[in-house]
């Protein structure tokens, strides 16, 4: 799955974001000050990236435009990004939040847009419904993924958390959490809809890809240190490119372990893309540890996709292998620091997770270095 782009003057776009996350959490802060309704939050991540490759742009999202390669031997926006949430408690049942993100944009800005938005209500104290703008609830960490702070890694393993261009959806979900033997199990439906811009590389964007009845249900399982997660979500995608309208009724399964006792961790996800009209089926598969000494963790992850044989897509989907090592340092609270290096090896005719890219890249190895500062407020 070729994908998007990223920003060579970042730090200039950044500065024209981060008076809007000042305004809103003044603002909350304000409201705060009068009443306890409403209390407020943001992050960030300022990055960098180099990549070995002249031949691409290394990207993380179908934001991005140009990344880290061919257009950048350094690329800032690859993983800097800026938040603020405002959460507002009406009642004890009756809640509602708002999530503002500013990062690369197709439109090539660093510009904001509404993560969240949804007011949700507690018909009892494990039953609930939202309605709104909620996170899309695909993956293991899909509510955290864009908040560098709460991981260890400096990003998300992009073989399996760009199997969907979409990380929100408008519409609704219902969760019902039970309780035995120690056991905490969440089961969590939902069904909406989105439209999102997306850059598909070489200056082309795909505007309004819309996905209509974005549908699915997962449950999670917690047990002290042990939490298990299996999800399934459905969508019919709709776009238009070079003339052509294509119709996917898209389809994920994803399965996720964590182990987490303290001292040490250790967490992997699998999953199955089906995308049919657009890419062949896809698995994407991903291993990651790491110990915590005093402030440093450092960590190691492993991570693939690779068709997996179905589909009747025109494209052939992603094929590569990422090798990963990582250090990150908690230099005080609420701030992190993480280097990261990464070793990816591509397909004979794949071009992985890049964009603008050349014909030699397919089926090389790529060597990338990243840098990254994490804050939450």
């Amino acid at each position: 799955m070729n994908t998007l782009k990223s920003k060579s003057t970042i730090c200039a776009a950044s500065l024209k974001a981060l008076p809007l996350a000042i305004a809103l959490a003044a603002g909350a802060a304000h409201a705060e000050d009068t009443s306890s309704m409403f209390s407020y939050s943001g992050f960030g991540t300022v990055g960098a990236t180099h990549s070995s490759s002249k031949d691409g742009d290394f990207v993380t999202s179908y934001n991005e435009t140009s990344g880290a390669g061919a257009t950048n031997s350094w690329a800032f926006g690859v993983d800097s990004k800026l938040g603020a949430q405002v959460n507002a408690k009406f009642t004890d049942q009756f809640f509602g939040v708002v999530q503002i993100v500013a990062q690369d944009q197709p439109n090539n800005t660093f510009s904001p847009r509404i993560e969240w938005a949804n007011l949700g209500y507690k018909i009892t104290p494990d039953l609930q419904v939202r309605v709104g703008r909620i996170a899309m609830p695909t993956f293991m960490v899909s509510d955290t993924r864009l908040v560098g702070y709460a991981n260890t890694w400096l990003r998300p393993p992009v073989d399996t958390y760009n199997q969907l261009s979409f990380t929100n959806s408008d519409g609704v979900d219902v969760s019902y959490k039970s309780h035995f033997s120690g056991v905490n199990n969440t089961v969590q439906v939902f069904d909406g809809k989105t439209s999102v811009d997306i850059s598909i590389g070489g200056g082309q964007v795909i505007s309004g890809l819309t996905a209509k009845q974005i549908r699915g249900i997962n449950d999670t399982v917690e047990y002290g240190a042990l939490t298990a997660r299996l999800g399934l979500t459905k969508a019919n995608l709709a776009y238009e490119i070079y003339g052509f309208k294509v119709n996917s009724a898209t389809e994920v399964i994803n399965f996720g372990v964590t182990y987490d006792p303290g001292t040490w961790f250790v967490q992997g996800e699998i999953s199955k893309a089906k995308l049919p009209n657009i890419f062949t089926d896809e698995k994407a598969i991903y291993v990651t540890a790491g110990y915590r000494i005093n402030a440093f963790t450092p960590y190691a992850m492993y991570s693939q996709a690779k068709p997996d044989g179905g589909g009747n897509g025109a494209g052939p989907g992603d094929d590569a292998k990422t090798s990963s090592v990582g250090v990150r340092w908690d230099v005080m609270k609420n701030i992190d620091v993480k280097l990261q290096l990464d070793r990816i090896s591509l397909g004979s005719t794949s071009n992985g997770y890049f964009t603008n890219v050349k014909p030699a890249l397919a089926g090389s190895n790529v060597n990338l270095v990243s840098v990254a500062l994490d804050f939450v407020f």
